[in-house]
């Protein structure tokens, strides 16, 4: 099984990849993939210094992760994906990858209003080639 895992450094997408660990330990062989996104921002003057900071808060996601899947014994490729929206990246690498499961977080850092599920993971769940699995936090 090829198991996608979406992070941003939120406390909802580490609790995503301790979830994909669990499933890919108990459903050997399986191979985990970490991906982070680092949305291009061509328009702003300001927008090659956002991408920057975006891509370093994305490599910092994406090494905290691999950190947590190799402590539990479970090697993780990882992937930084660059494109217009995390949402429309995750579902290419998706496609890309052959995922069969992608986990991800219910809300990531871009969460600001209350609601059950962010418009990334939404918009994942709706496009995606494979199945989902939406991981909560028990205060969401």
């Amino acid at each position: 099984m090829k198991i996608l895992v979406p992070v941003d450094g939120s406390a909802n997408s580490l609790k995503a990849v301790e979830n994909a660990i669990n499933l890919a330990k108990s459903n050997p062989p399986s191979t985990i993939v970490l991906m982070a996104a680092a949305t291009e921002i061509p328009d702003l003057a300001e927008g090659r210094y956002i991408y920057e900071k975006m891509k370093a808060q994305a490599e910092s996601a994406l090494a905290k992760a691999k950190e947590t899947a190799q402590g539990k014994g479970v090697t993780a490729e990882v992937l930084l994906a660059t494109g217009p929206s995390p949402a429309e990246e995750i579902v290419e690498v998706a496609k890309k990858e052959q995922a069969d499961l992608i986990v991800i977080g219910s809300r990531g850092l871009g969460a600001k209003t209350p609601s059950f599920i962010g418009s990334t993971a939404s918009k994942v769940v709706t496009y995606s080639p494979c199945s989902v699995l939406v991981v909560k936090l028990q205060e969401d």
